[in-house]
């Protein structure tokens, strides 16, 4: 598995070309492309930002068109950086493309058998976590910040592809794609005190960096979660690019203290 990045149609967005051969729809957006101004500019595809409603669902439209679908076929949830995991179906196409308060409430991850609904979420720093089971033909997209690290959100969305379809650990593909790097994510002594509670390999994920500062690993925290659930290593691929450090590139909340954008994680089944 390899990632790449891809311009189409003005739009440049992080890909799985792998993934794509075998018929799934893939991307990660950057923040080039699109109409919104100022802190937003300019492809800012999140609804709940304080960017113009309308700049948003044009810019939506631009990458829907990009990667060869319709608005009305994204399926969006609230996001509220938990572990709740919902499965889509067909008739939840359209759920929070064009309408915050529309979107499935309650959940950070979801997963799908459906082709033609292609699951969305939006990111500044947190970590998206892209599943995929080529035999099943199963889907799954998790919203992974720390909350949702810490929530292990990551074996959450394992756990329903298992039990809801059967997929098999050693069949399930993940790219854990860009999101903020340890160097740009401090903690301080309750949060490090928590993660060492929560997690038998808290020595690999957080760690003294620059002196007496202690910084937290989310993409290493996020690969050992999947590995203890279960998915071999060699099934499971990173992109280590720090949205922080690239605020040309990417949008980022800790970078601009909140004020900012969103890209999107897009994951869908073609027919």
């Amino acid at each position: 598995m390899k990632w790449e990045f891809r311009q189409q149609d003005a739009v440049s967005c992080l890909t799985l070309p792998g993934w794509n051969q075998l018929g799934v729809v893939t991307a990660f957006t950057t923040r080039d492309g699109g109409y919104s101004t100022g802190a937003y500019k300019s492809l800012n595809m999140g609804l709940h930002v304080g960017d113009d409603r309308e700049l948003v669902i044009a810019n939506r439209e631009i990458v829907c068109r990009s990667l060869g679908f319709e608005l009305q076929q994204m399926v969006c949830c609230e996001q509220i950086h938990g572990n709740g995991v919902v499965v889509v179906e067909k008739h939840h196409a359209g759920r929070g493309s064009a309408d915050l308060s529309d979107a499935l409430l309650g959940y950070d991850a979801m997963v799908t058998d459906c082709p033609g609904v292609f699951l969305t979420e939006f990111y500044a720093d947190c970590i998206p976590v892209y599943f995929f089971d080529p035999v099943k033909r199963v889907i799954g997209l998790a919203h992974s910040g720390w909350k949702g690290t810490a929530l292990r959100i990551a074996e959450a969305t394992l756990n329903v592809m298992r039990d809801r379809f059967h997929c098999l650990s050693d069949d399930i593909r993940v790219f854990i794609g860009p999101g903020i790097g340890p160097e740009c994510f401090a903690v301080d002594d309750n949060r490090r005190n928590q993660v060492e509670r929560l997690f038998t390999f808290h020595d690999q994920i957080i760690y003294s960096y620059n002196e007496n500062r202690y910084v937290w690993d989310l993409h290493l925290s996020n690969r050992l979660i999947l590995q203890q659930s279960g998915i071999p290593e060699d099934n499971i691929i990173s992109c280590h690019i720090c949205t922080a450090c690239n605020p040309e590139m990417f949008f980022s909340y800790r970078k601009t203290g909140g004020h900012t954008g969103r890209m999107a994680a897009v994951l869908g089944l073609l027919d």
